[in-house]
């Protein structure tokens, strides 16, 4: 009683401790990892082509904008192509494709930045036109970055995000 009891919980348990989930594009560009480590849900995103073609901007752009987004990218291309940071697992919570985690983590200085980490989410859209219907979940890190806040979002079509990271085709891909 007590294993079947252990293994429901298991089951239906959205804590943070039980979060494996990743997104990366078929020909890897950016790979989004959320993956609980101890006590610790340890967030990997991983530009494989350089910071040149890394996301930066996720809206409406206006002419007036540009300035604002250059001064965004060149900020987040000084932290490099590889970015690592962890949170409480206590912080996050996750529900199928949806991710949230929240809360303001100790700075750590990346390439002379201070940058401090304080949410990770996950959003799902559906888009239908003519062209069909599409499902897409868009990943976005929000870090404070010499005490400005900065996002990097990332968005995926649903079937290049996985609940079971570890085991999917895309990790072993990106472990060759």
């Amino acid at each position: 009683m007590k294993k079947l009891i252990i293994t429901l919980s298991l089951l239906f348990q959205t804590s943070a401790w039980a979060i494996d989930f990743g997104c990366v594009t078929e020909f890897p560009t950016t790979t989004f990892i959320a993956q609980t480590v101890d006590d610790y849900v340890q967030i990997q995103l991983i530009h494989h082509n350089g910071v040149k073609y890394a996301p930066v901007w996720n809206n409406l752009i206006t002419i007036n904008d540009i300035s604002v987004i250059t001064e965004h990218a060149n900020t987040l291309a000084d932290l490099g192509d590889y970015l690592k940071f962890s949170m409480p697992a206590k912080s996050c919570q996750v529900n199928g494709m949806l991710l949230n985690c929240f809360g303001f983590q100790p700075s750590i200085t990346i390439n002379g930045h201070e940058v401090s980490l304080w949410s990770v989410h996950t959003t799902e859209q559906k888009e239908s036109s003519f062209a069909g219907n599409f499902d897409y979940v868009t990943t976005s890190l929000a870090l404070d970055i010499d005490g400005k806040t900065h996002f990097i979002p990332m968005k995926y079509q649903s079937w290049e995000c996985f609940n079971n990271f570890k085991k999917s085709s895309a990790a072993k891909k990106l472990m060759k």
